[in-house]
């Protein structure tokens, strides 16, 4: 059985005629415009370790734990991995007390990830697997028109949005208004929020399962294969 014949494009069409699909980037756009309208008010939710960076580092790791659960294997391992990584680089062991748990399972992951023989490894798995298994898979992907696509490509439009306004941010930094400042800050942070959202949805939607076992239980397949 061919990918084409499993995944067809009209079956599938990125999910976009979805009438929550359509929802959900309603809701981001309305909340984007209230704390464009009102950075001050929402900075308080996007200070180091606040609402905002919490939930992100949240759903990154998440992600990474669904991932490691639910796309095994040595060439799907990157997945997790990233992820797991993303989350760990939200959160800082600086906006710990110190002494607390967080901030010594923070710092102690910090310092592993500083060993060379570790960054080296990891830098396998993940550029590995991308190479093996992720640059093929998301032509296919592109191909049958997979709907988890269309959220993974979102979350990382959001988060290169993000970064261009952190770019804004410093370059006209001297020539901005504390308050412009501040929107540029509550927007970059909530568009990272909306990465890390994305990526947990992409995981948890997945690649759609295949039908292969539904001609074994067809009870026209069956009557074929055994006449009596």
């Amino acid at each position: 059985m061919t990918s084409s014949e499993v995944f067809t494009p009209s079956r599938f069409r990125f999910g976009v005629d979805q009438v929550w699909f359509w929802a959900a980037l309603g809701v981001a756009a309305l909340i984007l415009g209230c704390i464009a309208l009102f950075p001050l008010q929402a900075e308080v939710f996007n200070q180091e370790g606040g609402l905002i960076e919490t939930i992100s580092a949240a759903c990154l790791f998440m992600a990474g734990v669904v991932a490691l659960v639910k796309y095994r294997g040595l060439a799907r391992l990157y997945i997790g991995v990233g992820c797991l990584l993303l989350s760990e680089r939200e959160l800082e062991a600086d906006i710990y007390a110190e002494g607390s748990v967080p901030f010594a399972v923070l710092s102690g992951l910090d310092g592993l990830l500083d060993m060379t023989l570790v960054r080296v490894a990891l830098a396998v798995v993940v550029l590995g697997g991308v190479l093996w298994h992720g640059i093929p898979n998301a032509w296919r992907a592109v191909r049958v028109q997979a709907p988890f696509l269309a959220i993974f490509v979102l979350a990382g439009l959001a988060a290169v949005v993000a970064q261009g306004l952190e770019e804004i941010s410093g370059l006209y930094e001297a020539t901005m208004s504390s308050v412009m400042k501040t929107r540029l800050f509550v927007l970059e942070e909530t568009l990272e929020m909306y990465f890390s959202i994305g990526i947990l949805a992409s995981v948890l939607i997945g690649w759609p399962k295949e039908p292969t076992d539904e001609s074994l239980h067809d009870p026209d397949s069956a009557r074929g294969e055994h006449p009596r």
